[in-house]
């Protein structure tokens, strides 16, 4: 996948969830993302890449560790980069600043 494979989809930026499989945090975030779907899909639209079948992307974001998630807008600019577990309520604060 490219990053030009991820814009112009939507108007709203985009969530980059970066993971692996054997990431036990990877998947406690990633279910903590599910139970709040709506709320973070109304403010952002969410790609999760798996960093073993991508490894490309991930190193276009620099990713060195996952979970890490990566906001990007239209343009594919970074607008905020954070690297391990994060509760949703503190995602959505970061996503509408």
């Amino acid at each position: 996948m490219k990053v030009e494979d991820l814009l112009g989809k939507s108007d709203k930026p985009i969530l980059l969830q970066f993971f692996a499989e054997w990431c036990g945090p990877c998947k406690m975030l990633s279910r903590m993302i599910d139970e709040s779907l709506d709320a973070v899909t109304e403010k952002v639209e969410l790609q999760r890449i798996d960093v073993d079948h991508d490894p490309q992307l991930a190193a276009e974001f620099f990713v060195r560790a996952v979970p890490t998630m990566v906001l990007i807008d239209q343009q594919g600019a970074i607008l905020w980069k954070h690297t391990g577990v994060m509760a949703v309520p503190d995602i959505l604060k970061q996503v509408a600043q």
